[in-house]
Formats: C-alpha cells, sequence, structure tokens
C-alpha cells in the first residue's frame, strides 16, 4: 500500500541514523491518555505525550494487500498491583486507540507529523499480576472488524422513528401483513 509520507519523513527513514519513537492515545472513561516510549514529556500537535519508556510497549502492526482486520495490543509494564481496579474500571470496550511513528533529528527536533500507522478499538483488556507490580495488556481490533457485523434494518415504522424522528412513511406497514389484496376483475 503506498504511504503519503512526507519528505522529512523519507530523508529521515533513508538517514544513516534513524531515530524513529511511538506516540499512543488512548480513549478512556476518565479522558485521553497520551503516552510516548521515551523517558519525559514530549510536545506536539499541541499535546503532551509523557514518557514511558521501556514500561510502554507494542506488538507487531500487521498490514497485507487484503482487506482484513488485524489488531494489536498495547503493554503497559510495571504499573503498581494497586492501581489495576483503577485501569480495570477505565477502560471501555469501543473506544479509540491509535499509534504514530514519529521520527527526531540529530537536535532531538521532531522531524514532519508522526505518521498515524495504526487506529482501532479497545477489544479485551488482560492483566497478569505480579507481587508488586503489573502488566496491563489491551487489545485493540482494527475499525475494519466492522465490515464483518451483519447489519439488521427492518422496515418497520418503529426503526423508521429511530433513524429518522416524526417520519410517517411506514406508519402502516404492520397493517399490511394480514390484507387481502384482489389482483384483476372481480
Amino acid at each position: 500500500m503506498s504511504r503519503s509520507l512526507s519528505a522529512g519523513v523519507i530523508s529521515a527513514i533513508e538517514s544513516s541514523q534513524v531515530r524513529p519513537f511511538y506516540l499512543f492515545e488512548g480513549q478512556f472513561i476518565s479522558g485521553t491518555v497520551r503516552a510516548w516510549n521515551g523517558i519525559g514529556d514530549l510536545s506536539w500537535n499541541s499535546q503532551t505525550w509523557g514518557g514511558l519508556g521501556s514500561f510502554l510497549s507494542f506488538s507487531q502492526i500487521e498490514e497485507t494487500s487484503d482487506v482484513k482486520a488485524a489488531g494489536m495490543t498495547v503493554t503497559l509494564n510495571g504499573m503498581l498491583s494497586a492501581n489495576i481496579s483503577l485501569a480495570l474500571s477505565d477502560c471501555r470496550q469501543g473506544y479509540d486507540g491509535k499509534i504514530y511513528l514519529g521520527f527526531f533529528d540529530t537536535s532531538n527536533a521532531i522531524i514532519s507529523s508522526p505518521y498515524l500507522i495504526f487506529h482501532g478499538r479497545l477489544d479485551t483488556v488482560s492483566i497478569d499480576e505480579g507481587v508488586e507490580t503489573s502488566t496491563v495488556v489491551l487489545n485493540y481490533e482494527s475499525r475494519l472488524i466492522d465490515l464483518q457485523r451483519t447489519r439488521e434494518i427492518r422496515y418497520t415504522d418503529q426503526e423508521q422513528q429511530r433513524m429518522f424522528s416524526g417520519d410517517l412513511g411506514l406508519e402502516f406497514v404492520a397493517d399490511l401483513q394480514d390484507k387481502t389484496l384482489n389482483w384483476g376483475r372481480g
């Protein structure tokens, strides 16, 4: 699949010293969490991204030429066991998650804009509890998973009112099932 990468990103990839970084943006009940896989705070897109270093990791992002929904996982290592219930209560299935790939130049400035490499919805959360710290794994599914869901739309007045309140176009559909229609001459 062709990408529309900026000239700055292309030159960063082709240089002898590549300095990539990842950004994670996740929607949760309490709000949006922004983190990156470095140390300290990072400013980009008028937002502050907290550095989690090696405590933040990602699974391999799969991309094929086939139209298929490939998910990925975001792993938060070293969480205090006391914060596990907070992490579980703050996650909701279907909330958005994004992963960006960016590059630094030799003076640690961000080259162009980081590239969105994954956008999906939270599917499941799993926890591996340790004695003092735990690991939280957030499983995200691609938005293409919606292609596999069936769409059930009924031609009823209730469905029409749900979609278009006040529309009376299907008001008499329920009466039609008991009607006898005579065609032609009687």
